[in-house]
């Protein structure tokens, strides 16, 4: 089946119309970009990682994606996503008949403005298009075009919605970066989101933890990034700044300073190489580009053992080595991690089509090794449900929660907790109870986690008292934490038969 979306590109001063097409089939799960190098990658994983960020599941097949240009630019990214959803059925054709799009996607989904947007809207008219999908930001510029209907969007969920017959988003105003991570969500997505999972995102946002999410086939796994990220408090001026200049040096655009947003760092892949994790002394590596992010690193026991590795320092104690015949230099690498892995290789064991058998499995998962497990201090595995759950807190009540916890761990520990951050064991036990404290101290003497692990326990208890605005975590917070440990390393380690 193939699939096709036109996009009005700029050629120096002419506007063009481009077709974006998609195919869609067997073999493994993912995106392939032709025909644009040199920026194809670039263009692959803003597509995807757009996509991923919506509330849809991306399909069991590979979707190939070529354009009809060879001056690639950003504004193809909207087209090249809607070409992948319409190829996938994810979205139906009706409504794009007579439709243009332009619009460049960050990686979490948002969609970002223009230059000259009016030029292509006179183009989109005389091309016979009916309807322009812009950016939101540029909204006013192209209804100054007569006889087009203009269709703005400022996330990519807004623009799936429109596709599926909801009414014509209502035109506001954006900054530089698009849409904030604040008012990116549409109200369909967010209501599908798990209980578990906003708690999860909130509690890494607030404490800086790390995350392992065992995902099934098709699940959006780049979503509970997003919400983390989301609920993450703004850049503070100085960080601000750090944070542009490494973006500045990767020759790679940054979050607006003027907005204070997190990075939405690139997703890290199986097929990454070292150098494009690490980094090298002319150019920062994904670990950096995510400093004070949320970094997501795919497929789990699919990484090397070599790239596995190069994240040890960086789940530690937030920084990377760079070593070089020309020096060597020390970089922030202090991103809240985000692990995905699947049930089995063939990722099918939930849909009762696994073709693993039980040593397959068991392979598969194994690895991962335990020193990175005991640096993860939450494990998820659904994150989105098929009904709305209308008992899920607002994104801007958590968002103060978030904060409010942080305040309080900055006044206890004498900083804000950051990933790899260490806890004073001594003074984290001060106060709780004794039945609490005495919880940990067996599962250490039983050989059920480790004094190391005991204290991220701890720090993890902590986290979740001060969201609650509860003195101190008691014994159920101790309780929780031991089990959902156990009960992950239980099914990472002992994977269910067929």
């Amino acid at each position: 089946m193939e699939a096709r979306t036109r996009v009005i590109t700029l050629d120096g001063s002419q506007a063009r119309i481009v077709d974006i097409r998609a195919n869609f089939g067997v073999g493994d799960t993912g995106l392939r970009v032709h025909g644009l190098n040199p920026v194809s990658r670039e263009t692959r994983d803003r597509v995807r990682a757009a996509i991923r960020n919506s509330s849809l599941s991306w399909p069991e097949g590979v979707v190939h994606l070529t354009a009809s240009t060879t001056h690639p630019r950003s504004d193809v990214d909207l087209a090249a996503a809607t070409a992948a959803l319409l190829v996938t059925k994810a979205v139906p054709a009706r409504r794009l008949t007579a439709t243009a799009l332009i619009g460049e996607l960050g990686l979490d989904g948002t969609v970002r403005p223009l230059p000259d947007v009016r030029t292509r809207a006179i183009a989109a008219a005389e091309g016979g298009f009916t309807h322009l999908v812009v950016p939101a930001a540029n909204a006013a510029e192209a209804g100054l075009v007569p006889g087009l209907t203009i269709v703005p969007v400022a996330c990519l969920d807004e623009l799936v919605s429109w596709l599926r017959g909801g009414p014509t988003p209502a035109p506001r105003p954006e900054s530089g970066d698009g849409a904030s991570p604040t008012t990116s969500w549409a109200p369909e997505a967010w209501a599908r989101l798990t209980p578990t999972a906003v708690r999860a995102a909130a509690v890494a946002a607030a404490g800086g933890h790390h995350t392992l999410h065992v995902a099934a086939p098709g699940t959006p796994v780049l979503l509970l990034p997003r919400l983390i990220r989301a609920l993450m408090a703004d850049l503070t001026d100085t960080e601000a700044l750090e944070v542009s200049t490494w973006h500045f040096l990767a020759d790679e655009p940054a979050p607006d300073r003027s907005e204070h947003h997190r990075p939405p760092g690139v997703p890290l892949l199986p097929d990454d190489t070292i150098a494009a994790v690490a980094g090298s002394l002319s150019r920062p590596g994904l670990l950096t580009l995510a400093h004070r992010g949320v970094l997501t690193v795919e497929d789990l026991p699919g990484l090397s053992t070599r790239i596995v590795e190069v994240l040890r320092p960086a789940l530690e104690n937030g920084v990377i080595g760079i070593t070089a015949a020309a020096g060597a230099e020390a970089r922030p690498a202090g991103a809240r991690m985000v692990f995905t892995a699947r049930d089995c290789l063939c990722g099918s064991v939930r849909t009762k089509n696994c073709r693993c058998t039980p040593a397959q499995r068991a392979r598969y998962l194994a690895r991962i090794p335990q020193w990175l497990l005991d640096r993860v201090d939450l494990f998820l595995r659904e994150v989105t449900v098929a009904e709305p759950d209308p008992s899920l807190p607002s994104l801007e009540s958590l968002r103060d929660s978030v904060a409010r916890a942080r305040e309080r761990a900055r006044y206890r520990w004498g900083a804000a907790p950051e990933p790899g951050a260490e806890i004073d064991y001594t003074k984290a036990v001060a106060g709780l109870p004794a039945n609490a404290v005495g919880e940990l101290d067996d599962a250490i003497r039983q050989g059920r986690i480790t004094p190391r692990t005991a204290a991220r326990c701890l720090r993890l208890a902590w986290t979740r008292a001060d969201l609650d605005g509860r003195a101190h975590p008691d014994i159920a917070d101790i309780w929780l934490t031991l089990s959902h440990r156990s009960g992950m390393l239980g099914l990472l380690r002992n994977p269910a038969p067929r």
